[in-house]
């Protein structure tokens, strides 16, 4: 395929059907069939950004109704994210956050500051957020919204845990996330970003890589720490939004068969905005997109839009 096609066809997401909007009368579960892609077990929700900002939020449900949460985007995504978990039975197992950055928890940072959350029931946050002090060293922008997340989730009272390497999470049905890496202080460039903790996920059969903003020097660390049989996964979520994040090397030994684009429109067009138009900003998305045509990746989804895989 020639690299304008396989650009231009990218973004088509088969194997995956859009969610409704929500509305006035709230969240509303797809009635078509939705196109399997685990082969059953639990449905993987990707959502796309409700502001113009990237982030990631992903969801999982089981087929007896359990839900585990990925991130959740900033406050506005929130806010959107709320009544979809509360439709779903208010009641989530499992909160994982990848990093202290804002698009990747804040939404979770609002719902926390609501009464009892909003009415939403959240058994455990698992996360493994570097020291505040450390961030003020390295993104001294990032500590105060993190140091009041931090407060925030302690005084909710909910369980909160450390995720340590080759630790596996196991929610039944099918469904267990495991941990691959843990932060390392000696990395204080992009320091937050390469904190990202990575997941390997098993579903129905499948296996998904969820990467956070996974950056250069932590990906570097994994293919020496990490066997690459735990690395190849079927699945993987492009780190940092598909752009200056892991190098080609790291997807060399993912090797997935189909991608997911956590990436707005304008990141995905490298677009500065205004009347620049495409091409016209600094966004290495251009690289990422080659290098998934170079490693034969089959289906790539673009979450310009909500997906659900089941």
């Amino acid at each position: 395929m020639k690299r304008r096609d396989f650009i231009r066809t990218s973004i088509l997401a088969a194997g995956a059907t859009p969610l409704a909007a929500i509305g006035a009368a709230g969240f509303e579960v797809p009635k078509e069939r939705v196109v399997p892609y685990f082969g059953g077990g639990w449905r993987m929700y990707a959502f796309s950004n409700r502001t113009i900002d990237i982030m990631l939020s992903t969801l999982f449900r089981s087929p007896s109704g359990r839900l585990v949460m990925v991130d959740g985007g900033w406050g506005k995504d929130g806010e959107f994210l709320l009544p979809v978990l509360k439709q779903f039975g208010g009641v989530v197992d499992t909160w994982f956050l990848t990093h202290a950055h804002g698009d990747h928890y804040k939404a979770l940072g609002g719902i926390l500051k609501k009464a009892d959350c909003g009415g939403l029931k959240i058994g455990r946050v698992v996360h493994d957020f570097l020291p505040v002090d450390f961030i003020k060293s390295t993104e001294k922008a990032c500590a105060p919204h993190v140091a009041e997340f931090l407060s925030d989730l302690a005084r909710s009272g909910i369980a909160v845990e450390k995720p340590s390497v080759g630790r596996k999470f196991d929610f039944g049905e099918g469904l267990s996330f495991e941990c691959l890496n843990g932060y390392d202080l000696s990395m204080k460039r992009d320091a937050v970003n390469n904190s990202s903790i990575c997941y390997r996920v098993e579903n129905g059969g499948k296996s998904v890589l969820v990467t956070g903003d996974l950056g250069a020097d932590m990906g570097e660390k994994l293919l020496k720490t990490v066997p690459r049989g735990k690395l190849k996964c079927d699945m993987c979520f492009l780190a940092h939004h598909g752009q200056a994040g892991a190098k080609k090397s790291f997807y060399e030994a993912v090797k997935p068969e189909a991608c997911i684009w956590p990436t707005t429109q304008w990141l995905w067009d490298n677009d500065l905005g205004g009347t620049h138009g495409p091409g016209s900003g600094p966004f290495q998305t251009n690289y990422t997109k080659c290098w998934m045509q170079e490693l034969g990746v089959k289906r790539q989804f673009l979450l310009t839009r909500d997906f659900v895989f089941t």
